[in-house]
């Protein structure tokens, strides 16, 4: 039941309730006035008998009395009348000429107990009558004195005067007053009532209307509105206007929010909006956290664990595919690793989704094929895509992620600038300490890590080969081929050395055509060999970008550290030194360092 329907009830039965109760006691008052007023005459029409009756017995004409109650019983109000006479008076004068006995039980208990006694009587519509009997007492006095005439005593009852009245004069004012005021209590009901219904009513209506859209909004419904016609009043336009700015502010709010994070469109709106804004916070944390690693490594460490704690999976894998080379590399693994991604990675390479559950053994590259996974890719710039590996042996446990797949991509998303950052710096710092050409370290960073292996040494004492490589002739290839060609040999050797050797073993082009190898512990034979291997590859290499084939040969220097130097930029002096040696003695050779080099 409406708001409305319980106060007008509740106010209309209260009214009703007022006015019945008003108009009950202005009738019982006017019946009771009337009642009151019609004995009042009657009292006086008997007090007037009673006076007559006296005068009549002190004037001693009692045989006037019949005449005198006829005359009074000719009146048009009077209906009845007559005297009855006591027991005491009938036994002392006779019962005399006219019957003056009790005529009903009223007498008769007016006779008993000396007092007056009136009713009041007729329906509606029949005539009102007031039946008054008031007994007649004897006195004793200088002008009445009853007791020289009757036995009797002072007090006693000598008989009873008795009469009927019409009142249907006070009856038809008693109508008429009830009439009036039947008619003024229903113009006053009906007054209030159409103040009620207009002046006080409406405003219920308008706070039923309120409340309703109050509860709707509550709700989730921010398109309730209150109706037109209700909408008049300030408070309720307003609230209008309220619920609109609302309606217009989260709607926006969600417009905005919706391209960064997906939204539950199944709940309440600001619900979804405060989730949401919860879910971008963690985002944003997530990022500035990331911000502050200091690699990739760091970054990919937290990316994998961010997400096996959201997901309660400990198996994530972080994948890295150069687009450009088409290399995959497992950059961080929690595990090892169940699959051959740096084959090849299907994820990365077609940069969709790739989930086990779609097709068994869907990606070729899964080693173990009892292992459940989802890999997802994610381009993080023009040359770079990052794929996370989630992998666990229990399919169940691939069901929250697979329902959480908005939480990996918003936020992949929102760490992706993050990601590219440390990605860019890396690459920064690599193009720092890499030459452009032969595409291996340059001679800072050889200097860097020679100062980095002295200090290492001193605790591990971890032996190095050292080599030193200079090319044959390249002043004349570049005097007579041009220095394209000289470019090309510098390239041909990086490829040929990177090719060559093992990926502990640090390559470095010290300056021109002269470089550097660093082999990681290894003994003097192991040297040598390395030594005569770069020499004699070299000597069956042909460049072939030169018509007929250009050959390249090689002067190959070697030494040991520490053995031979504890300092191992001396230890690079001295392999120099056997490389010189051998182009003295024509090239294409390879000689290992000797004391009496020092002497030349």
């Amino acid at each position: 039941m409406h708001l409305k329907t319980k106060i007008s009830l509740l106010l209309f039965s209260s009214l009703f309730i007022l006015f019945t109760a008003v108009f009950w006691n202005t009738i019982v008052d006017l019946r009771k006035s009337s009642a009151v007023s019609a004995q009042g005459q009657a009292l006086s029409a008997a007090k007037v008998i009673e006076a007559g009756l006296t005068a009549h017995m002190i004037s001693g004409s009692m045989n006037q009395r019949d005449e005198f109650l006829k005359q009074i019983s000719s009146l048009d109000t009077m209906k009845r009348l007559w005297v009855v006479r006591s027991p005491k008076v009938s036994r002392q004068y006779g019962q005399g000429p006219f019957s003056q006995d009790p005529q009903d039980g009223l007498d008769k208990s007016v006779l008993i107990s000396g007092e007056a006694v009136a009713e009041s009587r007729g329906g509606i519509f029949e005539d009102a009558i007031v039946r008054l009997s008031i007994p007649y007492k004897a006195t004793a006095g200088e002008k009445i004195d009853c007791l020289s005439c009757h036995d009797v005593k002072v007090g006693d009852t000598l008989g009873v005067i008795s009469l009927e009245m019409q009142t249907n004069d006070l009856k038809a004012l008693n109508y008429r007053n009830i009439i009036i005021t039947v008619i003024i209590l229903v113009l006053l009901f009906a007054l209030m009532a159409y103040f009620l219904h207009t002046k006080v009513l409406i405003y219920f209506d308008r706070f039923d209307a309120m409340g309703k859209c109050v509860r709707a909004v509550e709700e989730g419904d921010y398109h309730a509105r209150i109706s037109e016609e209700l909408s008049s009043d300030k408070d309720t336009a307003s609230l209008n206007r309220l619920v609109e700015k609302f309606q217009i502010l989260l709607e926006t709010m969600r417009e905005n929010l919706s391209g960064l994070i997906r939204l539950d469109n199944s709940t309440d709106p600001l619900v979804a909006l405060s989730e949401g804004s919860a879910r971008l916070s963690e985002i944003n944390h997530f990022a500035q956290t990331l911000q502050k690693d200091a690699n990739t490594q760091e970054v990919y460490k937290h990316i994998a664990s961010h997400f096996s704690e959201k997901f309660e999976i400990d198996d994530i894998n972080i994948i890295t595919y150069n687009t450009i080379s088409q290399e995959s590399v497992i950059a961080y693994q929690t595990k090892q690793i169940m699959c051959d991604a740096s084959s090849g990675c299907r994820a990365a390479r077609t940069t969709e989704l790739v989930d086990s559950s779609q097709t068994n053994g869907i990606c070729p590259k899964m080693i173990t094929p009892n292992e459940h996974y989802i890999c997802f890719p994610y381009a993080i710039t023009p040359a770079s895509t990052l794929v996370v590996s989630i992998v666990s042996d229990k399919k169940n446990l691939l069901n929250s992620v697979r329902y959480g797949k908005h939480i990996v991509n918003e936020t992949m998303q929102g760490i992706r600038e993050n990601i590219a950052y440390h990605q860019m710096s890396e690459d920064i710092k690599s193009l720092e300490r890499v030459d452009p050409l032969s595409g291996l370290f340059n001679h800072s960073y050889l200097n860097e890590q020679i100062f980095v292996i002295v200090k290492e040494s001193r605790r591990t004492a971890i032996p190095y080969g050292v080599l030193v490589i200079n090319v044959d002739n390249f002043k004349a290839i570049n005097e007579v081929y041009g220095n394209k060609v000289g470019d090309e040999t510098i390239k041909l050797i990086g490829r040929t050395l990177l090719d060559s050797l093992r990926e502990s073993d640090l390559i470095a082009r010290f300056f021109g055509d002269e470089f550097v190898i660093l082999l990681y512990d290894c003994n003097p034979t192991h040297v040598a060999d390395v030594g005569e291997k770069v020499r004699s590859i070299f000597a069956n290499k042909k460049l072939k970008s030169h018509a007929g084939g250009l050959i390249i040969t090689v002067s190959v220097g070697t030494a040991i550290f520490p053995q031979q130097h504890k300092n191992l930029e001396e230890c690079v002096h001295y392999a120099r030194l056997a490389m010189k040696e051998a182009k003295s003695e024509g090239g294409n050779l390879r000689v290992k360092f000797h004391t009496r080099l020092l002497e030349k």
